[in-house]
Formats: C-alpha cells, structure tokens, sequence
C-alpha cells in the first residue's frame, strides 16, 4: 500500500536511554524513524526521502552548539543494518527486516527499550504491536541464552575491567538479565516488557519470574552502577564511563558520591560488581531451558 507524506503516519521511537527514560548526564538519544508506507508527497518527492529529511533535522536540530553548548549528541545507529541503513523505514520494511534471518539477536534485545515519543496515536499502537512481534515472534529456545552470555563476553572482552557499563557485574549484566527474561517470558507475560530497567525488574518479579531477592540485588546494583556513572560525568563534564585511574579524579568522584576515601568507594563497587556478576551467572545460566 502507498500514502502520501505529510499525511502519512510515522513514529518516532527512541531506543535505549531515552526509550526507558532514563536519560543522564551526556546521553545519546537513540532514535528510529518508522513510517506508515512507501509513497509520494504531494511535490512528487518520494515520503522515504520526506521522513529522511526530517529525521536529519532533528538530529541536526538536537545536536546544534549553541551558546550553552549541545543540547543532546543524536545516535542512530541501532537501525536495522547499522551504520549503513537507513535512517527511516516504512513498517513494512521494519517487519520484513525483523522477521527475516538477517535479524541479528541483539537488534531484538535493543527493541526491549523501544518507546514511542512522537507519532499518530492510532499508528504508534500498530508500531508497537510490531514491536512486540519482532522481539518475541522467533520464540524462545536455550540457544539463544547461549547466545546472550556469548554476546557479553565479547563486550567484556574487549572492554576496560573498570568499565561500570562494560566491566564484569556492570550495567550491561543487569540489562542483558532483563532482556533474556523479557525474550523469554514477554508472551505469557506481556507486562514484563517495560523498557524502563528498574520498571521491568519489578514487572518481572511481580511475575513470579525472577525470585524477589534477584531482583533487590539487580535493582541496587544498577541503581548504584548509573549513579556512579552520573556523577562521574558530573565532575568530568564528559561522557565518561570507567572508574578513573588518576588519584585526583578517583578522590573527587568519591567525594561527589559522599564516601569517606577512595578505598571505601572502590570496596563498594566491588561488592557490587560482584554480586551483580554473581547473580547474572547464576539466572543466565539456570534459564537456559
């Protein structure tokens, strides 16, 4: 089917951070532009021309220097076929891609954090419901738990050890738990599929499946992995995200978070990245059925 720009519905969804509200010092805001369906506009231009054109002003709005400095850096690389595809796509597309074997698994786990932000209202429910089908439509089987601990190797492997988001019991074992639960279980439990961390943590307790002792853990550990980060950026005013080395920067980050000394910092973040690693083994490895 065809329609015309500008009356043809589109969603803009934003993925990651913005997509679960949880936007902090320096974040990118991770956006994907979904249109209703190929067609022109009323000038004879094509609407994936039209909606290229204004997911670039955005972005190019959003990431102006003005006298204050950025507003906000503008991420768009978590589209379908990465850096190379495009910035928009008609839904049609967006289902073929993602019920396609090209879809790669960690394109489905960065659809958990989807959230519409502008859009037609009667459109936004059928890209959701697109949402919805692209993450969970494959199924789950124990692969795929396989999978996602293989993924988080690799981010580690090639990552600082005082990575807070990277590092072993960083915050990318909290988000990786919740996204295999959510692949797993988002069928019998659609509430679960919230793209807010905290918010899906207590979705999935609340659904029996993760055990409420879990899910107090995750939830005070990803709860003290991204004040960290915060307050890192804070005293750096830099998108920064490893514990720093030099004594200086390590006292004053301390400092900002109310520590006594560095030492009592670091043997903090160390029982948390400990437990958090604990615990992210642990429910990986059992929900591999």
């Amino acid at each position: 089917s065809e329609c015309r720009a500008p009356h043809c519905r589109y969603a803009l969804l934003g993925l990651g951070k913005l997509g679960g509200r949880e936007i902090s010092y320096h974040s990118d805001l991770d956006l994907l532009l979904v249109y209703e369906a190929d067609g022109t506009t009323d000038a004879g231009e094509s609407n994936a021309q039209f909606f290229t054109e204004l997911a670039q002003k955005i972005s190019r709005t959003a990431s102006r220097m003005g006298p204050m400095g950025r507003l906000y850096a503008v991420d768009m690389r978590l589209r379908p076929t990465g850096k190379s595809g495009n910035l928009v796509l008609p839904l049609a597309e967006f289902q073929r891609y993602f019920s396609g074997k090209a879809c790669m698994l960690w394109e489905r786990q960065s659809l958990s954090r989807a959230r519409v932000v502008r859009g037609d209202a009667g459109f936004a429910d059928e890209v959701r419901a697109a949402i919805r089908v692209a993450m969970l439509g494959k199924g789950w089987c124990a692969d795929l738990a396989d999978e996602i601990r293989g993924m988080r190797q690799k981010l580690e492997a090639t990552a600082n050890a005082r990575s807070l988001k990277r590092g072993p019991g960083g915050i990318v074992d909290v988000e990786f738990v919740v996204q295999l639960l959510q692949l797993k279980y988002g069928t019998a439990h659609p509430a679960v599929l919230e793209p807010n961390v905290w918010d899906a943590l207590d979705a999935l307790e609340a659904a029996g499946v993760l055990p409420a002792d879990d899910a107090a853990g995750l939830r005070a550990g990803y709860s003290f992995l991204r004040l960290v980060e915060a307050r890192l950026r804070i005293v750096t005013d830099r998108p920064l995200t490893e514990v720093p080395e030099n004594p200086g920067d390590l006292a004053k980050l301390a400092h900002r978070l109310g520590f006594e000394s560095p030492a009592k910092f670091l043997a903090e973040w160390c029982h948390v990245t400990t437990d958090v690693r604990t615990r992210y083994a642990a429910i990986t490895a059992r929900e591999r059925g």
